[in-house]
């Protein structure tokens, strides 16, 4: 329901309730994007603009109806005088002269040849319409993928910052550790200092990743036309879950790229809007071509005239008539449309082979770098296996006093390096997954 969200919100705050966080998963994301993209409503507005050019064309093929009554009322004073012929003068009385007019009349026009003009102005228009329909699908496929794009990089950033919370804990506990046991004399005051320019750095990373999750967050909140000021939690567990279910199916999944290209050309409501823009092209030349035939107009009208109303029916007039008009010479005028129509064909041609190509294009290289996240999942899963016993078999030899600080820092660095490879690997191709199925025309649009 349009505005569903924003108005339950709404309600809310007029409730007092505003102090609770309002929480969004990806669906509610992707229905506000939908319905509060201003570019979308244009779009749909326009669209009404191409239904009347439709209805328009439709017209143009039948006859008009034209109807008239008329009145007029004419009066003529004279105050008089006196006429003098030859020395005889002859008074003149004053005169009023009224008449009065009435008229009536219907009338009909229709084109009976104009070189089917008005014929291909309908499929040109029929054609417009689809391919703005097709257009706009398109546009909500792009507004979708951007919030999808969007939301998948903010939850990525806040399990990133969940890793350098943890590591920023892992760090405050080592140095109380460090600082304890130097206190009764185990550990030399340079572990101390060492651990405490380590636990000044997880700090630092800790600030980094949460103003980078805060950015993201208020990048997501203003993309969805919301308040900026108000409270919002982005979550998806079901998001999450599936990610973890699918991480075998990932490693095992691939794609035929000509199967993609195939689906694409089938799928794209893009590539359809182009197609149907060189039909309409194609038309427009057949348009400006139909000026060069001669145009056959027939009409008939009916009339009635009279002096008083009563009598508007004694006085009748029929006429029907045929009107062919032939061009002969119009300065090239004619020629200068078809020349147009035609250049305007072959340039959208063009772009639409250009669109293939490009299309091909993305989708090769969104294979590949789904190919190399795919491998990047299956190294950074061991790695980070690897790491964490590597972590805990050093933080074991440190307390037993058989490792130095250094090697225990070191191998906390690649566990922490490892998990955040992992997120960003894992939440990448979530996101390549989803530019495939945009790419092919596949991404579903209504949540």
């Amino acid at each position: 329901m349009r505005f569903f969200y924003i108005l339950t919100f709404l309600l809310f705050y007029s409730l007092g309730l505003t102090q609770n966080t309002l929480k969004f998963n990806l669906n509610d994301v992707i229905k506000i994007a939908v319905d509060q993209n201003v570019f979308i409503k244009q779009v749909e507005n326009n669209l009404s603009l191409a239904k009347s050019d439709l209805l328009n064309s439709y017209g143009n093929i039948l006859p008009n109806l034209n109807a008239s009554a008329n009145f007029s009322w004419t009066r003529s004073e004279d105050e008089g005088g006196v006429l003098t012929f030859g020395g005889l003068t002859i008074p003149l009385p004053p005169t009023r002269v009224e008449s009065r007019s009435y008229s009536t009349g219907i009338s009909s026009n229709l084109t009976l040849f104009d070189g089917l003009s008005s014929f291909y102005s309908i499929y040109q228009s029929k054609t417009s319409l689809e391919s703005s329909q097709k257009k706009l699908e398109r546009i909500k496929q792009d507004i979708v993928f951007q919030a999808i794009v969007k939301y998948v990089n903010l939850l990525k950033a806040k399990k990133l910052l969940a890793i350098q919370e943890e590591n920023l804990k892992w760090n405050k506990k080592s140095l109380e550790t460090i600082i304890e046991r130097n206190r009764v004399g185990q550990l030399t005051l340079a572990d101390v200092y060492q651990q405490q320019v380590n636990f000044g750095n997880a700090e630092l990373l800790l600030i980094q990743a949460r103003n980078n999750y805060e950015s993201l967050k208020n990048d997501l909140i203003s993309f969805l036309n919301l308040d900026v000021a108000l409270p919002y939690e982005f979550e998806d567990l079901s998001l999450e879950l599936n990610l973890i279910n699918q991480s075998q199916e990932i490693l095992n999944q691939h794609f035929d790229f000509n199967q993609l290209v195939q689906q694409a050309l089938e799928k794209r409501a893009d590539y359809h809007a182009r197609y149907l823009d060189v039909l309409s092209n194609q038309y427009a030349i057949s348009i400006a071509r139909g000026a060069y035939f001669p145009r056959l107009v027939a009409s008939i009208n009916a009339s009635m005239r009279a002096n008083r109303l009563s009598d508007l029916d004694k006085s009748r007039t029929y006429i029907a008539s045929l009107s062919l008009s032939v061009p002969i010479f119009n300065g090239w005028t004619i020629a200068n449309r078809v020349q147009l129509a035609q250049v305007n064909y072959k340039n959208n041609k063009l772009q639409l082979d250009e669109f293939v190509k490009e299309l091909k294009i993305n989708i090769k290289k969104a294979l590949l770098d789904l190919d190399a996240v795919r491998k990047k999942l299956e190294v950074n899963s061991k790695n980070v296996l690897a790491a964490e016993e590597n972590k805990k078999i050093n933080e074991e030899k440190y307390l037993l006093g058989a490792n130095t600080l250094l090697n225990l820092l070191i191998a906390n660095s690649q566990h922490v390096q490892a998990q955040n490879e992992l997120i960003n690997s894992t939440y990448d191709y979530l996101i390549l997954k989803k530019q495939i199925e945009y790419l092919t025309g596949i991404l579903e649009t209504e949540y």
